[in-house]
């Protein structure tokens, strides 16, 4: 071939560039990001709306259903999933895969603008942003200690740490958990408030204007320029007292007339702990291109140098998402060079020559070399499933060179012949073959970026990986081999090599060898008479095997062991968050029982949602709550971390009657592949009948919970929150000039205080803002009758001779217009693509996902279902189908372009189906791989079995190829085939042991992340071990089979 030919000549510019490939490649390993997985755009864009005060009822319909309606007119929308709760409604549009965010973003703008105009007053602006996987934090920081209290603690993360943190390189945002919001409070006493004739908004107006920057302009002469400063700050808590709200008669009054005044707090919403003491957690987000690595390792040498952090607090990271990363590319990188080791030992055995050995051996470097140079200019990272790719290849990166490397050493055996003769004649005998047999590899590989989904972008950059390596393996066999070969080897050199112990070895490989060819011969021979009986065995043995795979389990994606899980609770809603609490406590105290010491970094709980807004807790209310526990690596505890979440789950049993539990392990990966849902089984029941629905989903929910192998089934919603309904009698109101939105502004301040609208405090040492909220007391505000005393107005007695303000003021309340009754609301209203939605979602334990999914589908086809009611099965089951269905797709474009890519090799329609049947006998090995080794079939696995036909089918081209060109040359079908067979057995038996021996590390799977690609070197150790030895004897008895039935093909080989 012209590559080899071209080698020889130039020597000296083939060194060259192998030079340049392994030093750019080096600068190109250093600049390559890290990461978990490859670069994965959700596409979600969110619509987030309030609408303060109103109900979610009042919400869905004047807010949500509007939206939808106009996001479902931009192209691309796969479906809507909304969340409507009291005040806000938050909206999900996802659109298919692939979608420009960027463009639909803007028609996803545009179409919210048109309906704004048509929404009530008093709706925000809606805020649309994109879904990023970034936005998952990578870090937590633990701030207590410095004897400081809640809010002091609060207030230095907020304002000291969590600026610092965020100009950080890499990182985007911080969010502070726990602690209490700093807070002016103005308590307002109603009774003082009405005598003096004066409402709320009064107090807060008169703040508002005491407490304001006006410009004042300068005073100028002919010689200075004087600025003008009338100082209008409040800056302390006297101050505020001392402002005048109104005067009566000349006679001022005073805030301090009519309220409390206090640098205090705003109301508790969230409560968190931190190893049972009570602590502020902060955390942060990368950037979306930013390495999380690199953003963690910034993070961490930030701490100890920021400044303004009093002596005493003590900074600490509680939990690092980079330590899994780290360890499971380290993981793949031990298995990728044990691999490559384990890899010479087999060159070594079989070749018995250490020159050999050197030859093979640099296919290896200059390989990987290349593809991580590829890798770097086509915007890849590094992660799980490139480095996956690597060491899936390295096995497969000698065997071009094994069979170039073998048919060389065969050839240099040869009488008369120089060593460049010898190495370019060998180079181009198995030139062609060995080009087909890596483009059908390669080709395997191409149908992936026809996947759709999570599946295409997890698959497509080790497909990428895998597809550079073999190029340039292929390259590396064609061009440095034979250039290596002719400067290292001589002609007519015996194979065997070495002294003492290295001679023995070679001696017993050599008697090893020829032991195999003679009784491969004597095989070989026999299947050829018994044609008959063996093809009826080997079709016995596939239908048996297929028989035998449906005991194999389904699941989307392999379980991990991220060293940490967590248990969500809720209580009853309503539920205070200190009650909450108390139970997260208590959950957290018996997860310290259940673990040993030595397996628990760290336990924290995280009950309620953020004071100040924002955060990232996942709780929906004051009455849920977040356990964590984070766990040393599991190298360095007994029990998984599925197991302890399971004894935590069995301890928790009984324990807390109304409260639901729900126990969750894994982290970034869960809820990557887990799409948004809560748990991997989600049944979404679709109705509007909330009332019909909430009944209904409890029947579904002891569907599931009776179905083997689910766990902490739960509804969402979850029943009706307490609520009181404020109906006003129009007339009356009108009556007093009060309209509907006076009396629901009115009670929103009373109780609630004007937390939008507040007024700054700037502290005059800090700088720091904290609002100045304007409410009742809380002796007034903390029962339900004192809603009804709510004051309103203050109007003047409209009695004979009275006149203000001598007139007796008289205070109209609540009570005098509307009436109030107690009932419930629901606490959110799910909808997806404009139906209502109630979820029913459990976790899966000790069986398979898709045997659970199954069970329970057939179970609820014969559930008789409420009028107007569908289901459908959302989360991972929904996922595996959704990817199963493309990857049998891409197995089956595969099969197709391997078979188009053999019959342009061999120009023959008859040899590649020859040599297609190895592809059954490679599915009957990983069907009893997987069924021996208890792995499931996950869309990692069937990937597995893809490659595994790339793989297999070399085999058979080295046979079959050798078999034409021995018919060519004049013998009988039988003959060639024994002579291939012959000659053909051992660069046959390398590279499959090769390949096989590369993957055992990944296969049994030793590190943290090693779950992840176990599963698919499983799937191709188990198809190229059974599809080996049986292609050695099913692919010469087809062939001869074929020539005695088509004898024209051999006129037309030769």
């Amino acid at each position: 071939m012209f590559l080899t030919r071209g080698a020889t000549r130039n020597p000296v510019f083939v060194l060259m560039a192998s030079i340049a490939v392994v030093v750019l490649s080096q600068i190109a390993l250093a600049r390559l990001p890290t990461d978990l997985f490859p670069k994965i755009t959700i596409p979600v864009i969110t619509v987030n709306t309030n609408y303060q005060g109103a109900s979610p009822e009042a919400v869905e319909r004047t807010v949500t259903y509007p939206i939808e309606q106009a996001v479902t007119r931009v192209a691309g929308v796969q479906q809507i999933l909304s969340v409507t709760r009291q005040g806000n409604s938050d909206i999900d549009v996802w659109f298919n895969w692939g979608t420009d965010l960027n463009n639909t973003e803007v028609e996803i703008i545009q179409g919210v603008q048109r309906v704004m105009r048509t929404l009530p007053t008093g709706v925000s602006q809606p805020f649309i942003s994109k879904f990023d996987i970034s936005n998952i934090p990578v870090v937590q920081v633990v701030v207590g200690g410095g004897g400081l209290d809640a809010r002091q603690l609060y207030d230095l993360a907020h304002n000291t740490i969590e600026p610092q943190l965020e100009r950080l390189p890499g990182v985007s945002q911080a969010f502070v958990n726990g602690g209490l919001v700093r807070q002016f409070n103005v308590g307002v006493d109603p009774n003082k408030l009405v005598a003096a004739g004066l409402t709320l908004p009064d107090v807060q107006s008169a703040i508002v204007k005491y407490n304001a920057l006006i410009p004042s302009g300068s005073l100028r002469n002919n010689r200075i320029d004087y600025q003008l400063n009338v100082p209008s700050l409040l800056q302390s808590v006297p101050a505020i007292r001392d402002v005048v709200i109104t005067t009566h008669g000349g006679v001022p009054v005073h805030i301090r007339d009519v309220a409390q005044v206090e640098d205090a707090a705003a109301d508790q919403t969230q409560i968190v702990h931190v190893d049972g003491r009570p602590g502020v957690l902060m955390f942060v987000a990368r950037q979306p291109d930013a390495n999380t690595i690199q953003t963690v390792d910034e993070i961490r040498a930030a701490l100890p140098r920021l400044t303004g952090v009093p002596p005493g607090v003590s900074l600490s990271l509680g939990f690092d998402q980079s330590r899994y990363i780290r360890a499971a590319i380290q993981t793949l990188g031990r298995e990728a060079i044990v691999g490559a080791v384990l890899t010479f030992g087999v060159v070594l055995v079989f070749l018995r020559s250490l020159w050999s050995l050197v030859i093979v051996g640099l296919g290896i470097p200059l390989s990987v070399s290349s593809a991580l140079l590829l890798l770097y200019f086509t915007g890849q990272t590094l992660n799980v499933f490139t480095l996956g790719g690597l060491t899936l290849a390295m096995g497969r990166l000698v065997d071009d060179a094994i069979v170039v490397r073998e048919n060389i050493t065969r050839h240099l055996t040869v009488p008369g012949r120089g060593v460049l003769e010898a190495v370019v004649t060998a180079t181009q005998e198995v030139g062609l073959p060995v080009l087909a047999s890596t483009a059908s590899t390669i080709a395997v590989f191409f149908p992936v970026v026809f996947l759709s989904g999570i599946a295409q972008r997890l698959f497509v950059p080790m497909a990428l990986t895998i597809i550079f390596a073999l190029g340039a393996s292929y390259v590396v066999s064609m061009t440095i081999d034979p250039v290596l070969s002719t400067k290292l080897l001589r002609a007519g050199v015996p194979n065997v090599e070495g002294v003492g112990i290295v001679a023995r070895v070679n001696r017993w490989s050599e008697r090893l060898m020829d032991g195999l060819d003679l009784g491969y011969q004597r095989a070989l021979g026999w299947t050829l008479g018994h044609r008959a009986v063996v093809l009826a065995g080997i079709g016995v043995v596939f239908a048996l095997s297929l028989a035998a795979a449906r005991g194999i389990g389904t699941e989307f994606f392999p379980a991990t062991d991220e060293s940490q899980f967590q248990i969500n609770l809720e209580a009853p809603q309503g539920t205070a968050v200190q009650v909450t609490s108390v139970i997260a406590e208590q959950v957290a105290a018996i997860v310290r029982q259940i673990a040993s010491p030595r397996d628990l970094v760290t336990v924290y709980t995280n009950a309620g949602i953020p004071s100040a807004g924002g955060g990232f807790g996942g709780n929906a209310g004051t009455n849920a709550a977040n356990v964590q526990v984070r766990l040393v690596p599991p190298t360095q505890r007994r029990e998984s971390t599925d197991d302890l979440a399971n004894g935590v789950r069995r301890a928790l049993a009984g324990k807390f009657p109304g409260i639901q539990l729900f126990v969750r392990t894994g982290g970034l990966q869960n809820r990557v592949v887990n799409f948004g849902s809560a748990a991997p089984i989600d049944i979404q029941l679709l109705g509007f009948d909330q009332q019909v629905g909430a009944q209904f989903a409890r029947e579904v929910a002891g569907i599931v919970s009776a179905t083997p192998g689910t766990a902490d089934v739960q509804i969402t919603p979850r029943g009706q929150y307490p609520a009181f309904t404020v109906a006003l009698d129009s007339e009356k109101a009108a009556q007093l000039g009060l309209a509907t939105t006076t009396v629901a502004n009115a009670i929103d301040m009373a109780m609630a205080g004007n937390v939008g609208t507040a007024s700054q405090f700037i502290d005059p040492v800090t700088g720091n803002e904290y609002n100045i909220v304007v409410r009742l007391m809380n002796q007034y505000r903390s029962h339900p009758e004192d809603l009804a005393n709510v004051p309103l107005a203050v109007l003047a007695d409209p009695g004979p001779g009275s006149a203000p303000p001598a007139a007796p003021l008289v205070a109209v309340r609540v009570r005098d217009v509307a009436r109030i009754a107690l009932g419930s609301q629901p606490l959110q209203i799910s909808r997806k693509n404009e139906q209502r939605v109630i979820d029913v979602t459990a976790n899966v334990v000790d069986r398979p996902l898709g045997a659970v999914s199954q069970e329970i589908v057939d179970r609820l086809n014969r559930l008789p279902f409420p009028p107007g009611f569908t289901y459908h099965m959302a989360g991972q089951t929904e996922q595996q189908q959704s990817a199963f269905g493309s990857l049998g797709f891409a197995l089956a474009l595969a099969l197709m372009l391997v078979y188009m890519i053999m019959a342009s090799q061999f120009q023959s329609l008859v040899d590649p189906f020859v040599i297609m049947f190895t592809v059954p006998l490679g599915i009957i090995g990983v069907i009893w791989m997987l069924l021996l080794t208890h792995t499931t079939l996950s869309i990692i696995s069937f990937m597995g079995v893809i490659t595994m036909v790339g793989v297999v089918v070399s085999n058979g081209i080295l046979l079959v190829d050798y078999s034409n060109k021995q018919q060519a040359a004049g013998l009988a079908a039988r003959d060639a085939v024994l002579t291939a067979g012959r000659i053909r057995l051992r660069p046959i038996l390398m590279t499959a042991l090769a390949t096989i021996i590369a993957m055992i590390p990944m296969a049994v799977g030793i590190g943290e992340g090693a779950e992840t690609n176990m599963p698919l070197a499983r799937a191709v150790i188990g198809g190229l071990s059974v599809s080996t030895g049986l292609t050695l004897l099913l692919i010469p008895t087809l062939y001869v089979f074929f020539e005695e039935r088509f004898p024209r093909r051999s006129h037309r080989a030769s």
